[in-house]
């Protein structure tokens, strides 16, 4: 069962008081699944939610479809879910260069509790679409990301600019790649549907 208190308390805590909290974090014995399903997961559900009303509101009525709205949703969803699977994968193959601790359950609570500005402004900005500025706020992500490297994976600070930097780059690559593919699809799925309706 979801715990929609305990998703609240971590944003809060991360947005408001992210050193304090990582230092809670540090200490929690959790595993990469537990963390994607108690934090990540509701946070995807309520993005999906928000771009599933932010599209019924605002699309035009010409162009509104029921199919192609949850498909869209469904598709941000994977979008951000593969991003962060792949990055955490990947930026914990990094660590041993940076003299970081290697440890993959670790890395993923790095890398999920560190996307908390972005899932907010994404769910904001798919909620409001004309609000879509808002989206900077997912930069905080970095700042999170940077904060939460060193109590987490022992990433000292000669290492930590290079750490973050690079790990940013690879996230940022993993999700422009992994959007265009799925939206390439999601599109080419709809223009064939419409040339056979046609």
């Amino acid at each position: 069962m979801l715990n929609f208190d305990f998703v609240l308390n971590r944003i809060k805590n991360l947005i408001l008081t992210p050193e304090k909290e990582w230092k809670q974090i540090q200490n929690e014995n959790q595993s990469k699944k537990e963390i994607i399903k108690n934090f990540a997961v509701p946070l995807l559900i309520i993005i999906v939610i928000c771009s599933i009303l932010g599209d019924i509101i605002f699309t035009s009525r010409e162009h509104f479809t029921i199919a192609y709205i949850a498909c869209k949703a469904f598709v941000t969803f994977a979008i951000v879910y593969s991003t962060i699977y792949l990055s955490a994968l990947l930026i914990n193959e990094l660590t041993l260069s940076f003299n970081s601790k290697k440890d993959l359950n670790v890395t993923f609570k790095l890398v999920v509790y560190s996307f908390t500005a972005y899932f907010l402004s994404t769910a904001f900005s798919n909620l409001i679409p004309p609000l879509g500025l808002i989206q900077v706020f997912a930069l905080y992500s970095i700042y999170l990301f940077w904060l939460g490297c060193e109590p987490l994976l022992q990433t000292n600070q000669d290492n930590k600019i290079g750490f973050v930097v690079l790990s940013s780059i690879i996230i940022l690559c993993i999700y422009t790649f992994v959007k265009l593919i799925l939206d390439h699809i999601l599109a080419s799925i709809f223009v064939l549907a419409t040339q056979v309706a046609s």
